[in-house]
């Protein structure tokens, strides 16, 4: 089993569209997937076609009873899977953090017990958290860790005041015409060795999908996006032949 955790360098790079297309990309692909949906705001769900008003996920079940977190999990098409996070109030996100801290194996322990199930368990995980919410969970020290970015100014000042330490780092919306991206792209390609290959281009498939409730593979097959998506999934397919 291979854990993926996917994080923003800032929001709003797209980050959980990636995870959903991801996901959908390695279930075309014959893998067993899971998609956690780490971040408060809980909106992986809506590329799965759950309503805007459904609350349960794992950290909304687990305030009722603790060790409940798996029986929120949702078959989104045979092989391809979904837990989401929840809604919570602000004193509940308080209790997960506090429990965060004191519990810091849960997560680890969880991914333990799902080994056996999946051949990828993909995390979408937030950029940055409020003061106050829930800290981000301890991971297992083998998972893949994945900086999403866009060609931009502002990621290239995080990139270059920040770093991104040993994560990869995954293009996401690349516009060929713009030469600014260009100009980044390369850049980017002498700075960052951990720099994934295959980038995502800009494609309006993606608000698209989200509209559609989707993952952009299932809702426009034949997209750029989604041939970008499934390439990327391919790729990271043989990056773990390699580690194996």
């Amino acid at each position: 089993m291979t854990v993926v955790a996917l994080s923003g360098i800032r929001g709003g790079v797209g980050t959980t569209s990636v995870v959903a297309g991801l996901g959908f990309a390695l279930h075309l692909l014959q893998q067993r997937v899971l998609m956690i949906d780490l971040h408060p705001r809980n909106l992986l769900r809506l590329h799965c076609n759950l309503a805007l008003d459904a609350e349960q996920g794992w950290a909304s079940v687990d305030q009722d009873a603790e060790g409940r977190w798996n029986e929120a999990l949702l078959q989104v098409v045979e092989g391809l899977y979904l837990l989401p996070f929840g809604q919570l109030s602000a004193a509940e996100l308080g209790a997960l953090a506090q429990r965060q801290q004191t519990q810091p194996q849960e997560w680890p322990q969880r991914l333990q017990t799902l080994q056996a199930h999946f051949d990828w368990i993909l995390l979408d995980l937030p950029a940055t958290l409020p003061a106050g919410q829930a800290a981000l969970p301890l991971l297992p020290e083998a998972t893949l860790r994945v900086r999403v970015v866009e060609t931009d100014a502002a990621c290239h000042a995080l990139l270059s005041t920040e770093g991104a330490g040993d994560d990869l780092l995954l293009v996401n919306r690349f516009d060929p015409i713009s030469q600014l991206q260009r100009d980044l792209l390369l850049l980017w390609g002498e700075r960052h060795a951990q720099l994934i290959p295959q980038v995502i281009h800009r494609d309006e498939a993606m608000a698209g999908a989200l509209a559609w409730k989707s993952p952009v593979g299932h809702y426009a097959p034949d997209s750029l996006a989604s041939h970008d998506v499934r390439s990327l999934a391919t790729w990271l397919l043989a990056q773990e032949v390699q580690r194996v």
